[in-house]
């Protein structure tokens, strides 16, 4: 049984992704799942594109390409929404928390 060529291509694709990523930047990313997650592609083509490496970018950008990946907001699923807000809590919560510890001194005589 074949795969379909556009397959092969992202395989090859984010095998040479992945080969040099651990190369440059000692980073290790899973193929298999890259191929099945588009989030977890644009994860990985993000950190490649993030480095000084000429050979890795150009990766990248073929693998976002191949893969039709973007960085827009449209692309999150809700379920990267859902944790977006609930970091976003947290901060604030964090914050809040810091606000009531800034006033508080506490010492001891002995």
């Amino acid at each position: 049984m074949s795969q379909h060529p556009r397959d092969e291509n992202i395989f090859s694709l984010a095998t040479l992704l992945y080969a040099r990523l651990r190369k440059v930047n000692s980073r290790v990313i899973d193929v298999v799942y890259l191929m099945q997650n588009p989030e977890y592609a644009l994860h990985a083509a993000n950190l490649a594109l993030e480095t000084n490496d000429a050979e890795l970018q150009g990766y990248a950008i073929r693998l976002k390409l191949a893969l039709d990946l973007h960085d827009d907001e449209e692309q999150s699923s809700p379920q990267t929404k859902k944790q977006e807000t609930r970091n976003k809590k947290q901060e604030t919560r964090n914050k809040k928390q810091d606000t009531v510890d800034e006033g508080h001194v506490s010492f001891s005589l002995f």
